[in-house]
């Protein structure tokens, strides 16, 4: 029986966000499992990663072309439809079967340009697999000319293989701040990212939070990894604003970057307060490695998160504070969780489509 071969089309980390970690971590799934897979990676960092072929270098664009995929599956986020509809095409040529999966749709059909709309729906007619994170994004695109039939909603969280080499990799200064603090919160952000003047991913929040805490627990300790900054300007607002409530010694952006697992393991609470989300996969990690979640109710989260009302920062501390002084409890009902993960679904629908196209 020959091998199956798949494809990977998306961004592979660094920058260490959800898409290119589960996109890592699904390479990682399919090689353990003899799947001959490799990652076409559309970041603008070069890599030097065995099977991972950065496309920023034009001398790799011939690649695309051998060997035959069985499945070439991209992986896009909300309006983008250029690699989509480039490798759906690509799929086409190399009678390889087009599998694309939407991680996040914060716009409506009405937001997308008239090109927009129709690239989109062409790429959605092509493709033999729909996979979506959630029920809702699935309801968008089916407006947009998804066949539903053609469907399946996957949940995007690969557990990590844990790694001693990547534990490593996390500079020892933010071991040490952890080592002297209780209790220890963890929090992330892709980039600082404003929309309106809102704080997508809650860094303000954060602040408050500590800064509430702190008359509580003196020692509170808060870690936010920001692997990319971008917007230096709001970054030294709110380090202003950590000087002006007293947390300096209490809250640590961690900007190197490295993988957030090693740090939420070794943490008291999670949190994710953002204020537009598609499923929260570092939510999934922590609840994963039974740390208790606390997240912003804007989408659907992974079962066992703790929700509370987005951008109210008066609830958000108040459901911090109950976990912290009720912890053997939340602690408990996360160790009676059966997480499972996805990736047995997703290698499931390449052999069946793989399968499909040898027979046809």
């Amino acid at each position: 029986m020959k091998a199956l071969r798949v494809a990977l089309v998306g961004v592979y980390p660094p920058p260490y966000g959800g898409v290119s970690i589960h996109i890592q971590r699904l390479l990682a799934g399919c090689l353990e499992n003899g799947v001959r897979c490799t990652v076409f990676d559309l970041s603008l960092r070069s890599k030097k990663t065995r099977n991972v072929i950065s496309l920023v270098y034009p001398w790799n664009w011939p690649r695309l072309l051998f060997p035959r995929f069985d499945v070439i599956h991209v992986h896009t986020v909300n309006r983008s439809w250029q690699a989509p509809w480039f490798f759906s095409l690509l799929s086409a040529v190399k009678r390889s079967r087009f599998v694309v999966t939407y991680h996040s749709l914060r716009y409506r059909p009405q937001d997308f340009s008239r090109l927009g709309r129709c690239m989109t729906k062409a790429v959605l007619r092509s493709a033999a697999q729909v996979i979506t994170i959630n029920a809702a994004i699935g309801k968008q695109l089916v407006i947009m000319g998804a066949p539903p039939e053609r469907m399946s909603v996957v949940p995007p969280y690969l557990p990590p293989l844990v790694n001693q080499e990547e534990i490593a990799a996390v500079p020892p200064a933010v071991w040490a701040f952890m080592a002297a603090r209780r209790p220890v919160i963890s929090a992330n952000a892709f980039a600082i990212i404003r929309d309106g003047g809102v704080d997508l991913y809650g860094i303000d929040m954060c602040i408050e939070l500590c800064a509430a805490l702190k008359k509580f627990y003196p020692a509170v300790g808060l870690v936010f990894f920001l692997p990319d900054i971008r917007d230096y300007g709001y970054y030294n607002e709110l380090k202003r604003r950590i000087a002006e409530k007293g947390i300096g010694d209490n809250f640590l952006f961690q900007t190197r970057p490295c993988q957030l697992y090693p740090v939420i393991m070794k943490s008291d609470i999670f949190v994710r307060p953002t204020a537009v989300d598609s499923y929260g996969i570092s939510v999934a990690e922590a609840i994963h490695f039974k740390v208790p979640a606390v997240a912003s109710d804007v989408c659907p989260r992974p079962e066992g998160a703790v929700l509370f009302k987005s951008r109210d920062t008066t609830d958000f501390i108040q459901r911090v504070k109950t976990v912290w002084e009720n912890y053997p409890v939340f602690k408990a009902k996360l160790e009676s969780l059966a997480v499972t993960s996805p990736l047995a679904v997703i290698l499931s629908v390449y052999r069946r489509l793989a399968h499909e196209g040898d027979l046809s």
